[in-house]
């Protein structure tokens, strides 16, 4: 008996119908009628035997064995999509579909400003953003690029470092005009605080005094589940809370926020890194969006060099 070979058009329906959480939405997408997706996924779970999804009210969702399909699925598309690229007249023409993931709050403060520049430069490349703090993994996800501060295991991905940062105290200066601004580090104990939910309510902050460091452990009144809700919260004049310097730029600069303990800064530096699969680092498309980020991250987003 023959294994059954899918159609990669039907592999390509069931990765987007997931993506999309929606029959109807990956249509509209790719431009076909729903049905025609629909019977694409049910040729797929005929011919492995299995049910790939889950319909609700809440959408679709994968099971099991359609989330492991939909693994392979992406990883088989990006390379079918390579071959093209490396085969056709246009090898070096930066064109197709990028996987961009970072967290929230660098696809808000950092990326979309300057997206519609590299979408200007590459005119064929579609760009998905997958916006979640929640380190996504590569190959799971089919992400083509993502933006870490952390590598892993160095020896399964390339990583280009774009720049290096600090993250220092800020607060609204609305904040600052009802409840006045700590003088040293000590005094943010009695202070309204703000921290990230995957430190708790208590969180240790490091400072530099005197030339030595100092740290402070502080009981917040508020913790979010993202970077970007802390951020949003500090500017709603919520207390005092920590964030990284170049994604509080422009918030400082349009006075919506302020700095906080200047002098302690420990200058302790942060580097963020351009994180790709082996297997896609020479695509076009991947090649030009690290290009872009490194371009963007010295000359738009103030990151230092290394």
């Amino acid at each position: 008996m023959k294994p059954f070979l899918p159609d990669p058009t039907d592999l390509r329906w069931l990765v987007r119908s997931l993506d999309l959480r929606s029959f109807s939405a990956a249509a509209r997408e790719l431009n076909v009628a729903v049905s025609v997706v629909t019977r694409g996924v049910d040729r797929l779970e005929a011919g492995y035997g299995v049910t790939l999804l889950r319909r609700s009210t809440h959408g679709l969702s994968a099971t099991p064995e359609g989330a492991e399909l939909a693994q392979e699925a992406r990883a088989l598309l990006a390379q079918m999509e390579d071959i093209a690229a490396a085969f056709s007249r246009q090898r070096n023409r930066v064109a197709g579909t990028l996987r961009l993931a970072s967290s929230q709050e660098i696809c808000e403060e950092l990326l979309l400003p300057c997206l519609a520049e590299l979408q200007a430069r590459h005119p064929a490349l579609r760009i998905e953003l997958v916006a979640e703090d929640r380190v996504a993994d590569l190959v799971t996800d089919g992400i083509d690029v993502a933006l870490r501060t952390t590598v892993g295991n160095s020896e399964l991905v390339v990583a280009r470092e774009l720049g290096r940062f600090e993250r220092r105290l800020y607060a609204s200066p609305q904040y600052v005009h009802e409840h006045g601004a700590p003088a040293e580090p000590h005094e943010l104990q009695q202070h309204q605080t703000v921290t990230h939910i995957a430190q708790g309510h208590t969180a240790t902050w490091a400072f530099r005094q005197a030339g030595k460091r100092l740290e402070v452990t502080v009981r917040s009144q508020l913790a979010a589940s993202t970077s970007a809700l802390v951020h949003h919260a500090l500017v709603g004049g919520a207390g005092i809370g920590m964030l990284s310097c170049p994604l509080a730029a422009a918030d400082v600069a349009r006075g919506r926020l302020v700095e906080v303990l200047a002098p302690f800064a420990p200058g302790t530096t942060h580097t963020l890194f351009a994180v790709s699969l082996p297997t896609r680092r020479n695509a076009a498309r991947v090649k030009a969006m690290i290009d872009f980020l490194q371009e963007a991250a010295r000359q738009r987003w103030a990151l230092a060099a290394d």
